[in-house]
């Protein structure tokens, strides 16, 4: 039997050792970023959490650059997507910046012509600000599903007696899980650490900007100030956001047929005509040869 190298076996054991003390300070290293970076724990899809180490190197330098406005805008977008506490806006405006380029190293690899990269460019600058959008549109969507259930919720604990801070504790324990129960859970404790209640609310609903929503708060307030019944005014806003949900319904259900002609015409009106007509012309091109 052939002895074993030694240099093989010193190289093994220094690559075991090296490996050994590199692998414990990157795994500490990864800890204390996710713990320091708030994005770890904002709801971004994966390819945005990939980009967004090179996003945070080119926030530094990125900041500076941004103008007032387009800071504002950033920010009320990022207020308005209900991701302001875990995504600084410098860091978000870097991520169109790591996006373009992300987009741009790929169409290189790809072997892609001057035209294919800018429009690789201009498509990745722009594809955080299209998913942002989706987000918010998502988020009005949940709103509109579970404020009518907040709204009876309110309202049952109202007419069994509790006041309006017990029906508002009610509603945040029993609505379902979401937006609006953080964001209202996050009012009661506003309100708990001394502020009143009709500036939490109120900023409950300037985060959102949902119109239902802004409608509730009024309307609480209007009644908090006539002393109108809390009971029957929560009643009214809850009927009411039933029925335009229900209006909101009927509505998609009838624009349903409008958007199934596009994937008819295109995609199930030629496999029709195409299964229907290769039997036909197979026989006419027979006849025609005998």
């Amino acid at each position: 039997m052939k002895p074993p190298d030694p240099s093989l076996a010193a190289s093994s054991v220094l690559t075991a050792v090296a490996v050994a003390g590199i692998v414990p300070p990157c795994l500490r290293l990864a800890t204390a970023l996710r713990r320091r970076w708030r994005w770890a724990r904002a709801p971004l899809p994966r390819w945005l959490r990939a980009l967004w180490p090179l996003a945070a190197l080119i926030a530094p330098a990125a900041a500076p650059l941004c103008p007032a406005g387009l800071r504002a805008h950033l920010c009320r977008q990022l207020r308005l997507a209900n991701l302001d506490e875990h995504v600084p806006w410098p860091e978000w405006c870097a991520a169109h910046v790591a996006a373009a380029l992300g987009a741009f190293v790929l169409a290189v690899l790809a072997g892609s012509g001057p035209v294919v990269l800018l429009l690789a460019a201009a498509t990745g600058a722009a594809w955080p600000a299209l998913w942002l959008r989706e987000r918010r549109r998502r988020l009005v969507r949940e709103l509109d599903r579970a404020l009518p259930r907040l709204l009876e919720l309110l309202t049952l604990a109202v007419e069994a007696g509790s006041s309006l801070g017990a029906a508002l504790r009610i509603g945040a324990e029993g609505a379902e899980p979401g937006a609006l129960q953080r964001g209202l859970a996050e009012a009661l404790r506003g309100i708990h650490a001394g502020r009143s209640r009709a500036e939490a609310l109120a900023d409950l609903a300037a985060r959102y900007q949902h119109a239902g929503l802004d409608s509730m708060v009024a309307a609480i307030a209007h009644a908090g100030t006539s002393g109108a019944g809390i009971g029957a005014t929560l009643r009214a806003q809850a009927m009411q956001r039933t029925e335009e949900r229900f209006a909101r319904a009927e509505r998609l259900a009838m624009e349903s047929p409008v958007k199934m002609l596009g994937p008819l015409i295109l995609c199930i009106f030629p496999c029709a005509f195409l299964v229907i007509g290769f039997p036909i012309a197979y026989r006419l091109l027979q006849w025609s040869q005998g």
